[in-house]
């Protein structure tokens, strides 16, 4: 940035103003960022401005040299529209862990007490499910039921909405999912009543494995994992499709299984990793949503559940 008494250069992320002389002070405004015949416009007039200010020349030198050993490429007179946030979050060579803040702290408790209170609501729900004629009611329709809480919840805002409102969407969310489940852990009680402790300890473990691997990651490291993961959700789907419409005897079922149980049990782990720095990423940028970031880990937890729930009742059935 060119410092001078008449003749300055003054840049932010959103506008460029270049004041070209001292009496007329005529501007250039860029919305978009420069062109380049406006770039090569802009060198000359600052080598014309370099060369009739030797003193200020010195400083802009020094400047240039400052900027280059910082950034190791020589500085721009134009805006630095890399994300600075970004650029300090390759420069931390820590953890994640070693770069949380007591604000960002306190809202991951709030985050994982709101989480324990959904499992708990969800364990409630099967358990008087399991105990009342709903056990015969199909999964499929509180499964269907429970997309209304988690869209209303979804778009909804804590700045503009109740928070009553959603913490019943939420409590409505996690109940149902829990009702869901009631028929498939009445099942896995039948078969052998320790299968259930066992995959909830399983999943509480690997979930908490997952997070720990997250806070000890370099920060960002897996916010990468967004795309691949969001693939593998399509494959997830296309699979769990497939194997509604292959009958059992078919040569594919077995491989649509494996892929729907096994994929979706490594893509749901991963998610835990890439659902907390998410958290702590939305949180820094001002998304300070528990409800939202709860929800996110609910659903992973439950995946992951289910999953495991599944593949013991398969060893203790044979």
């Amino acid at each position: 940035m060119l410092f001078g008494r008449c003749s300055t250069l003054r840049c932010t992320s959103a506008t460029a103003r270049l004041c070209l002389d001292k009496t007329s002070r005529r501007c250039f405004a860029f919305s978009k960022g420069p062109s380049r015949a406006t770039k090569k416009r802009v060198e000359v007039l600052e080598r014309d401005w370099t060369t009739e200010n030797p003193a200020e020349q010195r400083s802009y030198q020094q400047q240039q040299q400052y900027q280059q050993s910082q950034y190791g490429q020589p500085a721009s007179s134009f805006p630095d529209y890399i994300d600075q946030r970004e650029r300090r979050r390759e420069e931390q060579t820590g953890s994640q862990y070693q770069y949380l803040g007591a604000d960002v702290s306190a809202h991951m408790r709030k985050v994982y007490a709101t989480l324990a209170t959904g499992i708990g609501i969800a364990a409630g729900a099967s358990l008087f499910t399991m105990a009342t004629p709903l056990v015969g009611v199909h999964p499929l329709i509180p499964g269907l039921l429970s997309i209304a809480p988690l869209m209303g919840l979804m778009y909804t805002n804590k700045h503009t909405h109740s928070a009553t409102l959603r913490a019943g969407l939420f409590a409505a969310f996690t109940g149902l999912s829990g009702m869901s489940l009631a028929p498939l852990i009445k099942m896995a009680l039948f078969i052998n009543p320790v299968i259930v402790p066992q995959a909830l300890l399983l999943t509480t473990g690997l979930f908490g494995t997952m997070t720990a691997l997250s806070l000890f990651a370099k920060p960002g490291t897996m916010l990468r994992l967004g795309v691949p993961l969001g693939a593998g959700m399509i494959m997830l789907f296309a699979a769990g499709i497939g194997a509604m419409f292959v009958p059992v005897t078919s040569a594919w079922y077995p491989l649509l299984h494996n892929v729907y149980m096994y994929g979706g049990l490594a893509i749901f782990t991963l998610y835990v990793a890439f659902d907390t720095q998410k958290m702590i990423n939305e949180f820094e940028m001002g998304e300070d949503d528990h409800l939202k970031h709860a929800l996110d880990l609910f659903i992973n937890f439950k995946a992951i559940f289910t999953r495991i729930l599944f593949l013991l009742m398969g060893r203790g059935d044979d």
